[in-house]
């Protein structure tokens, strides 16, 4: 129906979780068991978590006025499921890994069949209080699984919209980052970022998953791109590199030859405080020359096949700086954050002029070759190991 908007069709969905909610809320708790009490607290988490985000997600894109009237018919291919997608990228027979679908309208769709599987959530909880038998417990992951669709419902609707103004904003044929990625870049763009602070925004951006059997990928909420680190255990959740501590060496002339050797080895000094990316701030509030947090690239993995160690990029850096994926294709292509901000100089008319660096903004294929960009391009950035704290 074309009166249809992503508004009018998440207010559809807020009158299921609120019938929901209510039927639990005012049903007869004498016989009540920890399932039941659970599965009030998702459908309770459930509804906190869509309004956040509806109140959140319209301020990256102009306001709520253009999220909530978003209708954009717009060609969409499908991204099956990491399972699926596995099977066919194995099947030589059968390269073609999307379907595409024109559908009118498609914009909305995913939030179509959320209004229709809210509804029947609903209902079973109607039935279930008309027979007054024990909750299912199949339920609650069923809550768990409609309240992950809904949130990445709501990210992509926002990221359609950022999309469309991009077009009509830009004149030439420059691509952008994600509209996820833009959360992360603008988190670690901030002097003295703490990597709570990179993880957290990373985990409303997209999740972590298996892939394949040696890999992890990251899957971004509001592109639907993977990230893949190759032949890794777990994803690092530390930098590689951390700030030295400060030691303060005893004065010579208050030695005593009766104290013992332990006490005069240096100690550290608690006059400073650390951030995650190697600045220090000092007594008086002081601070060093703030190191990027994108700079500070490496992490320290275990490989899935050996379980040896490697250096891989830390994931909030690659995340920050991906491009939603190409027609066609699933990873998501990465920015290099270091060559937008290089500048050199070239002979002007009278003396020489600075200029920016223009890197491809088609971006690097995938997650090993942006670190080995780095590694090639940017050498200087690479901490010497036998300074750092490996995690």
């Amino acid at each position: 129906m074309s009166h249809e908007t992503v508004g009018s069709l998440l207010a559809i969905i807020a009158n299921s979780l609120n019938d929901g909610l209510r039927i639990l809320m005012f049903a007869d708790k004498r016989a009540w068991g920890s399932d039941e009490f659970e599965q009030l607290r998702l459908l309770e988490e459930t509804l906190d978590e869509a309004k956040k985000d509806f109140q959140e997600l319209p301020a990256l894109v102009n306001g709520r006025f253009y999220y909530e009237n978003d209708r954009i018919t717009e060609i969409a291919y499908s991204l099956p499921s990491s399972a699926t997608l596995i099977e066919k990228l194995t099947n030589k027979s059968n390269p073609n890994i999307f379907s595409l679908r024109t559908v009118t309208d498609e914009s909305l769709e995913d939030l179509r069949v959320l209004c229709t599987r809210f509804e029947l959530h609903t209902q079973t909880f109607k039935d279930w209080v008309r027979s007054g038998a024990a909750i299912d417990p199949s339920w609650a992951p069923e809550t768990l699984e409609l309240r992950r669709d809904l949130h990445r419902a709501q990210c992509r609707a926002a990221r359609r919209i950022h999309a469309a103004q991009q077009v009509h904003s830009t004149t030439g044929s420059e691509r952008t980052r994600c509209l996820g990625a833009l959360q992360v870049y603008r988190v670690q763009a901030r002097k003295d970022v703490r990597v709570e602070e990179e993880r957290e925004v990373c985990a409303q951006t997209g999740r972590f998953e298996r892939f394949a059997e040696r890999d992890v990928a990251f899957v971004c909420d509001f592109c639907d791109g993977f990230l893949v680190w190759e032949d890794m255990r777990a994803v690092p959740t530390t930098r590689l590199s951390q700030p030295p501590v400060q030691t303060q060496t005893l004065p010579t002339h208050n030695l005593r030859l009766d104290i013992p050797n332990s006490a005069l080895a240096t100690t550290p000094t608690p006059s400073s405080t650390q951030s995650n990316h190697g600045n220090t701030i000092g007594p008086n509030g002081e601070t060093d020359e703030p190191t990027p947090a994108s700079a500070n690239w490496q992490a320290r993995g275990i490989t899935m096949s050996t379980g040896e160690a490697k250096t891989v990029v830390f994931a909030p850096v690659a995340i920050a700086n991906h491009l939603p994926p190409e027609i066609g294709e699933f990873q998501c292509r990465i920015l290099c954050p270091q060559c937008d901000e290089y500048y050199y100089e070239e002979q002007g008319d009278d003396d020489m002029d600075r200029v920016r660096y223009m890197q491809d903004d088609r971006g690097l294929e995938t997650v090993k070759a942006f670190q080995e960009h780095l590694e090639w391009s940017h050498a200087s950035m690479v901490p010497d190991s036998s300074s750092c704290v490996v995690m």
